[in-house]
């Protein structure tokens, strides 16, 4: 018996033709579609939204998710244990960033005092729905971006769990949508160091990604960044997808690849 299926879709703050691709997918894989408003700063959704009934699958930015979680919406494929950088390194031994510093905010600005100054890291929260996205900069601009939480510049405080590592040279990166546990659509959106974002074609591409997708993962249906490196393919992380963007990726087709999955399976 098969469940019945909204998709509850975020309309202010993501990119409008994002919002039209979901839509249209959605619809045409036989789900009914509410519109989400989220107000910036509150818990509260900006319009009416009516009980939902059956499998509510929410697709916008991360404060969505968080609402959801509280809804209870049965289409959330995020769980906060396992959207972890530690969790990830603990499970899995192929992740890009396996020796990390894990710290506080407050110890991060210390640790980069110590360090010189235009030396290179990799810093990001250890939290996937982060408060801010991970980023490759100095020593020096590390600590003087952390300092600012004592002027309240920033959704993150002193006690925030981030990441620091080395950077480490990466030949391609790739993001692929994966639907219980099958990998179904892959775009690149970085080669070489500059961005490009093209669907992905080769096939043996797609194996590898699937061979990365058969290992442990931090829900059946999530999102895997993976990058070549001079080591082999890594995985550089795994975002929930209901607030994962998209590069060039068929929207329609991973939509369909959901609405399936949770309308046979919710």
């Amino acid at each position: 018996m098969q469940s019945f299926v909204t998709w509850a879709i975020q309309t202010n703050f993501i990119s409008d033709d994002h919002v039209r691709r979901v839509r249209r997918g959605a619809e045409a894989a036989g789900a009914r579609v509410q519109e989400i408003l989220v107000i910036p700063f509150s818990d509260e959704l900006g319009n009416e939204v009516p009980e939902l009934e059956g499998v509510v699958i929410p697709y916008g930015a991360t404060k969505l998710t968080r609402l959801a979680q509280r809804r209870g919406w049965r289409g959330l494929c995020f769980d906060d244990n396992a959207f972890r950088v530690d969790t990830w390194n603990r499970q899995r031994n192929d992740m890009l960033n396996q020796q990390v510093r894990q710290m506080t905010v407050r110890d991060c600005m210390t640790a980069m005092r110590e360090e010189p100054e235009d030396s290179v890291w990799f810093v990001r929260p250890v939290q996937d729905l982060k408060h801010f996205d991970g980023t490759v900069t100095v020593a020096k601009e590390i600590g003087r971006w952390m300092s600012s939480v004592d002027s309240g510049n920033y959704s993150f405080d002193e006690t925030t769990e981030v990441v620091v590592a080395p950077v480490q040279k990466l030949h391609g990166e790739w993001r692929f949508f994966v639907v219980d546990g099958r990998v179904v659509d892959g775009s690149s959106y970085r080669v070489a160091g500059q961005r490009l974002a093209n669907p992905v074609a080769r096939p043996e591409l797609y194996e590898m990604a699937q061979e990365l997708a058969d290992d442990w993962l931090p829900h059946r249906t999530c999102v895997m960044d993976v990058a070549l490196t001079d080591q082999g393919y890594k995985v550089i992380e795994f975002n929930t997808f209901n607030s994962s963007g998209f590069y060039a990726h068929d929207i329609e087709k991973i939509v369909a690849a959901v609405t399936r999955h949770f309308a046979e399976s919710g």
